[in-house]
């Protein structure tokens, strides 16, 4: 794990420093925002080269398993520190979430995408986080396109979400049977790290009223920390790791009004995606770990956000 601490410090690193750069000369806003949305993600392998253990599937289909979030409904809240300025500008956002929830399912495959077991739990949020820059590239002079204002950006950022999936319902196959709520069936850390760029285009509509358009394309280190409360022949928690390399688009559009003087209104809606690359390594309780495994994830989000800003 030290080298994702070390993920960890580079992205503080990167993100102090690009404050540090900002420059003082610049206008300063504090705000905060609620975002609300809608994800999916899935994790899956493929083992379909092993021999399953006995007493299991007779061999393993490709892909072997599919551990996917549909959906995760979530709110967080947000809080934003922006600075303005003749020579630069930068948005630093720190979310954390408040409520969410959604389904959890498991399905496994034997060869010849039979399906061996398909089981769904409820999910319940833990305790997490995220911060992103986003920081504007120095420019000689201000670009127009279509009579918006053109900023291109670099963004930098990391996360840490975890989740709990909950009891058992069976589905189509299931050879271990039903579970109540009360029983934590699987647990996930995802830890991130990101770096992209973007470019926010900016329409003024009137004295007080602007639109935002935000484009940005990221690459991102995915991280999942995975614990199969229910496989003790994984060996301890967490028992299953996936290492991903993820290129993912995003959009966002939104329009703020000034209420007062120094006093701003806004509300938007959001949507990405993002394709995923790696590898999965699995625990074993009576030898050596299992792996690494070809992986692979697929992930979506959309929403809304409501947010109100004050600037000095």
């Amino acid at each position: 794990m030290d080298w994702r601490r070390g993920l960890a410090r580079a992205g503080l690193a990167l993100i102090a420093g690009g404050m540090a750069s900002a420059g003082a000369a610049m206008d300063i806003s504090v705000g905060t925002q609620v975002r609300l949305n809608a994800g999916y993600l899935s994790l899956n392998h493929d083992a379909s080269g092993l021999t399953p253990p006995a007493g299991g599937m007779t061999s393993y289909g490709d892909p072997t398993s599919i551990l996917s979030y549909e959906p995760l409904y979530r709110a967080d809240i947000e809080f934003v520190l922006s600075g303005r300025g003749e020579d630069g500008w930068f948005d630093l956002i720190a979310g954390f979430p408040i409520a969410g929830g959604g389904t959890f399912a498991d399905r496994d495959y034997e060869a010849g995408q039979a399906l061996y077991s398909e089981t769904f739990s409820d999910l319940a949020l833990g305790h997490g986080g995220s911060v992103n820059l986003r920081f504007g590239l120095p420019m000689e002079d201000e670009l127009f396109w279509g009579g918006m204002a053109v900023r291109p950006y670099v963004s930098a950022g990391m996360g840490l979400e975890r989740s709990a999936a909950k009891g058992l319902t069976c589905g189509a196959a299931c050879p271990t049977g039903a579970l109540p709520a009360s029983v934590t069936v699987i647990g996930q850390d995802l830890f991130s790290v990101s770096a992209g760029l973007g470019v926010w285009l900016e329409q003024e509509i009137s004295a007080t009223e602007a639109f935002d358009l935000r484009l940005e394309v990221s690459g991102d280190y995915l991280g999942v920390s995975d614990s199969h409360y229910l496989r003790p022949d994984l060996g301890p928690v967490p028992n299953i790791a996936y290492d991903l390399a993820t290129l993912g688009v995003r959009a966002e559009a939104g329009y703020r009004v000034e209420m007062a003087e120094g006093v701003q209104l806004s509300a938007g809606a959001f949507a990405g995606g993002q394709l995923g690359l790696g590898q999965v390594t699995f625990g074993n309780a009576g030898g050596p770990q299992t792996g690494p495994i070809t992986a692979w994830s697929v992930a979506g989000e959309a929403g809304v956000m409501l947010g109100a800003t004050v600037s000095f």
